[in-house]
């Protein structure tokens, strides 16, 4: 599960994945992230899903993520479309910003919620 849930915040990150996409594609496991089981990711959802993704990523846990770090995931044009001062170091603080965005982009209606 690891894999996919990482997977999923690699296509968010890419910006290739609407919310329609990603729930298309990974219902089990957005499922799995729906923690109240509303059939709806909350903000608060995808943020715990978002930190939890980040952690896996991040193997040597020093905050931040090299590019082989997350070579299995993001090419390098995603890589450097996160890393916005571009440092090669992905940090957590752009990590969280690029998710941020992208939830807002996917959340189509903007009532804060992806279904």
């Amino acid at each position: 599960m690891k894999r996919t849930l990482i997977v999923i915040t690699a296509a968010l990150l890419a910006g290739v994945a609407s919310a329609e996409t990603v729930a298309e594609l990974h219902e089990t496991e957005l499922n799995n992230i729906d923690k109240n089981n509303d059939g709806f990711l909350s903000k608060d959802e995808f943020n715990a899903f978002s930190d939890y993704a980040f952690q896996a990523m991040d193997d040597d846990q020093n905050g931040t993520l090299g590019m082989n770090e997350a070579k299995p995931f993001l090419d390098i044009k995603q890589f450097q479309k996160v890393d916005r001062n571009g440092d090669s170091i992905i940090s957590r603080t752009e990590f969280d910003s690029q998710m941020g965005s992208d939830f807002t982009t996917a959340d189509q209606d903007g009532n804060g919620q992806l279904d």
